[in-house]
């Protein structure tokens, strides 16, 4: 029996919405990649690959236990670790302690003057503050000072009274935008690198150096053009040294030397960070002329200079 028109309309129609559906699949199909075609775009042999560290300069890791026989002779422990980036190579007298993290003590106060230009807390080296008259154990400590004299001779209460005028929620926040240590800013907001929960490694302490010396943190030109005035403990025909000393209290004490070197002839520098055992108030000065042979041995300075701190 013939089919009715109407029949034949529905079915006429239903053939051409297939048709329509079909070659809108194919459209969709040729404009949106699957995901398996994205992947083997995305590598695909002819990519640009991410710029590589030159094989020449991949940093490598060498211990040299003869260097402990600087603490040896002293009859302490201790590490003195040493990047130079001349040569790519990381040195260390104690690979194990090299990574053995203790209390920064005064050596936070690099991290601590770069905030407190960043912060404006310092408006530069010169920055006067008033001392309060009252009588601490360290003579040098007992008088006025500037950011680059509190710097040099350690004072303690000025970097506290930084450290107070800042805040401890903005300290910390530095800290960790620094990557130093564990960035643990506390528990006390004037105290913590002191006798608090922040602690560091040798190599901790070269990482961030260098990211100082790179001005790889996020901070201001100015505030890195400062800090490398105050940080620069001494210099000699062709080399300066930054650096900065510090001393943990304890039984046995703490004591860091930590910082580069920098040389006319080659300007790549040299970082270091040695810490020891202080089982004699005499091994203040060890500190530094331990590193100033070092350096010496290394090619990296000519000179001793000048007397340690805390």
């Amino acid at each position: 029996m013939p089919m009715p028109a109407l029949s034949h309309r529905l079915l006429a129609g239903a053939l051409l919405a297939s048709l329509a559906l079909s070659a809108c699949r194919a459209s969709i199909a040729q404009t949106v990649p699957a995901p398996a075609q994205n992947a083997a775009q995305n590598t695909a042999p002819n990519a640009t690959p991410s710029p590589a560290v030159p094989a020449d300069q991949r940093e490598r890791w060498e211990t040299r236990p003869e260097l402990g026989r600087h603490f040896e002779e002293l009859g302490t422990r201790g590490v003195i670790t040493v990047l130079d980036t001349r040569i790519h190579r990381w040195i260390a007298s104690d690979s194990a302690r090299a990574f053995e993290a203790f209390l920064p003590a005064s050596t936070f106060k690099i991290p601590m003057t770069l905030i407190a230009l960043d912060t404006g807390a310092a408006a530069d080296e010169t920055q006067p503050f008033k001392w309060d008259g009252q009588q601490r154990a360290i003579a040098d400590w007992n008088r006025d000072q500037t950011l680059a004299s509190a710097y040099r001779v350690s004072a303690v209460w000025v970097f506290q009274s930084l450290a107070r005028k800042i805040g401890q929620p903005t300290v910390q926040q530095y800290v960790r935008d620094f990557r130093y240590g564990n960035a643990a800013a506390g528990p006390v907001g004037d105290r913590f690198w002191l006798d608090g929960d922040l602690r560091i490694s040798a190599v901790g302490q070269i990482d961030f150096l260098r990211r100082v010396h790179d001005r790889a943190l996020p901070l201001s030109d100015r505030t890195y053009d400062i800090a490398r005035q105050v940080m620069l403990r001494d210099q000699g025909p062709g080399w300066r040294l930054y650096a900065k000393t510090g001393w943990a209290d304890g039984a046995p004490g703490l004591g860091w030397f930590v910082g580069w070197s920098e040389q006319d002839r080659d300007a790549r520098p040299v970082y270091f960070a040695l810490n020891m055992d202080m089982k004699d108030p005499a091994f203040s000065q060890k500190r530094v002329e331990i590193v100033h042979q070092v350096l010496r041995k290394l090619g990296a300075m000519d000179a001793t200079g000048a007397p340690g701190e805390r």
